[in-house]
């Protein structure tokens, strides 16, 4: 009798596991970058609370034309994690966890920290520009003596830097203009801009009259916008 030909049957492997979750899925790295700043943002506050620590703040944090003239290039960026006052600080910190929530993963993390610091940057240089403008101005040495010693800190221009950002990148998103107006975020920015242009316009007739740095908004705001519009035309956004 014919023996019976049994086909054996190949052996297959289980499918691997699958792999874990990712550590970005998991913990949001990219929005912790954002708590990250707004953290840092408030652990130099806490440091400007404590007496001991104001000289030290003052000649690293503060942002002047005496601290560039000593080659004090740092305060050009420490100075944008400075915030004196709990109201400064709040309203910085709201308007960039608003704007910017989206920015790391849209952008990714370095493009993030690169746009926070770039408007830093920017924002500090047109600031300097305005106070050397005005110092060169006048011819009192007393007056002269004062602009050089005047300091700027705040947020604000990085800040800026995001919030404009945020509406080129998506320009066709609500925002509610004094929480009831619905406007598209690049008519915010267009506003945003403007409202900081006539605020330098107002300070160049009174230059005493104003404490907020316009200059230096606008420096911030016109960088982000700069700096996202590039990411976009070279396809580099999520």
């Amino acid at each position: 009798a014919r023996g019976l030909a049994f086909a054996r049957r190949p052996h297959v492997r289980p499918p691997p596991p699958p792999p874990p979750p990712s550590f970005v899925t998991q913990s949001g790295v990219p929005e912790l970058s954002l708590f990250s700043v707004v953290g840092a943002n408030m652990v130099v506050h806490a440091f400007w609370q404590d007496r001991r620590w104001q000289p030290f703040m003052h000649r690293h944090f503060v942002l002047s034309l005496e601290s560039v003239r000593r080659r004090r290039w740092h305060t050009m960026i420490t100075s944008a994690f400075s915030q004196l006052s709990p109201s400064h600080l709040l309203t910085n910190m709201v308007m960039l966890s608003f704007f910017g929530l989206s920015l790391p993963r849209r952008l990714g993390v370095p493009a993030f920290a690169t746009l926070y610091l770039a408007g830093s940057v920017v924002s500090s240089s047109a600031w300097l520009a305005e106070q050397q403008t005005l110092r060169d101005r006048t011819s009192a040495l007393r007056e002269r003596a004062e602009i050089q010693a005047a300091g700027c800190v705040g947020a604000s221009g990085a800040v800026a830097a995001c919030v404009t950002g945020a509406c080129v990148l998506d320009p066709g998103r609500r925002v509610y203009l004094f929480f009831l107006v619905p406007i598209p975020a690049i008519g915010f920015a267009g506003l945003y801009v403007l409202s900081d242009f006539w605020g330098l316009l107002a300070a160049a007739h009174d230059p005493g009259g104003s404490a907020v740095a316009h200059s230096g908004h606008l420096g911030g705001a016109l960088a982000g916008a700069a700096f996202v519009g590039l990411m976009r035309v070279a396809g580099r956004v999520r």
